[in-house]
């Protein structure tokens, strides 16, 4: 993922670049505060769920996966 940050002269705004994703903001010190928040979330370790880790009322299918989307379950068979 490519994270800039750039001044636009014209509205006296910082803009962060996600990739293709842009935010602008008022400063450069409000810029730069949200990209260290952001690289820190982005490195932070982070844990998978387990089988042993499911809630009770969700079951596992054979050769498919249970997922969570807005709240709604979702079950995909893995793309080979």
């Amino acid at each position: 993922m490519i994270i800039d940050i750039t001044e636009k002269p014209a509205n006296h705004c910082w803009v962060v670049r996600l990739d293709a994703f842009k935010v602008n903001f008022n400063s450069q010190e409000e810029a730069q505060a949200f990209v260290g928040l952001l690289k820190a979330r982005i490195e932070a370790p982070h844990v998978w769920p387990g089988v042993d880790r499911l809630v009770d009322h969700t079951r596992r299918t054979p050769g498919r996966q249970t997922a969570y989307a807005n709240g709604k379950r979702v079950c995909a068979a893995p793309v080979e």
